[in-house]
């Protein structure tokens, strides 16, 4: 039986920036002395209206990706991204928090059938977020210690329709009835809807519509870790330091000192990254089974995981099996 692995490639080869070789060991260097760094990304998914106008459904998320390969696929993953590779084992990057995407189908154009379901089950999801929100919103503020009104106005709307706000007076001791008896025996308000926020990291379009390639992104097998957690009440993940910051920005300005535009205004990339250091007592780079990077990169590489105590195997990505001289093909 072949086995297999989960693999974070870097870096993603562009046409600005370092050589892919001096880029990658910077990169190295970072996952071994801060852990693996979660990025933002915002997305646009369109649910199909009678109409004819789509529904925008927006998300910003935070994720770091992983594809799951056997090791004779890995050399042609690399050739798309990128030559250095971090090999987990599949057990180890569950632990590590990592759950396979949701992938959506983008809706066909024509017809009344069932192809935009994905986007219909998308569209309930983020309607039912934002109730959770509204009702988390209230929750807190009934909690909190600013005095509150008898009667309360309360406006809820979405940014992308500022025109369409609601207008609303709640009474306060009904509402906070309502709250309890809704919330009772469940997960509380606060923590409900954190969690419907990780939930939306984890949707993806199965078809690359901007290259019109159909199941391109699910046929890439893609693993996340896209969420902050906590063990035993302890937060796992943590923005990265004004140091980490400036180093990332030393690998690639472009690309980590990006700005990336919402319905909620411009975000700077590292000011929504998220770094994921390592758990059960090992650093990040501990738990990686195997280091794998170009052969001309070997040297530079050993040295920079000389430091690590129980650092992993490191091997050239040329002396891999690949699928053109591999016995199991």
């Amino acid at each position: 039986m072949i086995e297999r692995y989960f693999y974070h490639n870097f870096p993603r080869l562009r046409r600005t920036g370092p050589p892919a070789l001096d880029k990658g060991c910077s990169i190295l260097s970072a996952i071994r002395d801060s852990g693996l760094l979660l990025m933002p990304e915002y997305i646009e998914f369109k649910q199909p209206t009678i109409s004819g106008e789509p529904r925008i459904l927006p998300i910003f998320q935070s994720r770091i990706c992983f594809t799951e390969l056997s090791p004779v696929e890995l050399p042609e993953h690399a050739e798309k991204f990128g030559p250095f590779a971090l090999e987990f084992e599949v057990p180890v990057l569950r632990r590590l928090g990592a759950m396979p995407v949701f992938y959506l189908p983008d809706p066909l154009a024509g017809g009344e059938n069932m192809n935009a379901l994905g986007m219909a089950l998308l569209a309930v999801t983020m309607d039912a977020k934002a109730i959770v929100e509204r009702m988390a919103f209230l929750d807190n503020l009934f909690k909190g210690s600013m005095l509150v009104e008898p009667k309360l106005g309360f406006n809820p709307g979405f940014a992308r329709n500022p025109d369409a706000l609601g207008k609303f007076t709640i009474d306060t001791e009904e509402t906070k009835n309502f709250l309890n008896a809704v919330g009772y025996m469940t997960t509380p308000l606060g923590p409900l809807n954190i969690g419907m926020n990780a939930l939306l990291n984890f949707f993806y379009p199965a078809d690359d519509i901007r290259h019109d390639r159909l199941l391109e992104y699910y046929r890439q097998r893609e693993w996340r870790i896209a969420c902050n957690f906590a063990i035993n009440g302890v937060e796992i993940m943590r923005p990265p330091t004004l140091e980490e910051k400036a180093r990332f920005l030393a690998i690639d300005t472009d690309f980590f000192g990006g700005q990336i535009k919402t319905d909620l205004g411009t975000h700077g990339v590292l000011d929504n990254a998220l770094v994921h250091p390592g758990m059960d007592g090992k650093s990040l780079i501990e738990m990686v089974r195997r280091v794998i990077v170009p052969g001309e990169a070997l040297i530079q590489a050993k040295e920079i995981l000389s430091v690590i105590p129980n650092s992993p195997a490191l091997v050239a990505i040329e002396d891999l099996p690949n699928e053109s001289n591999s016995a199991f093909t």
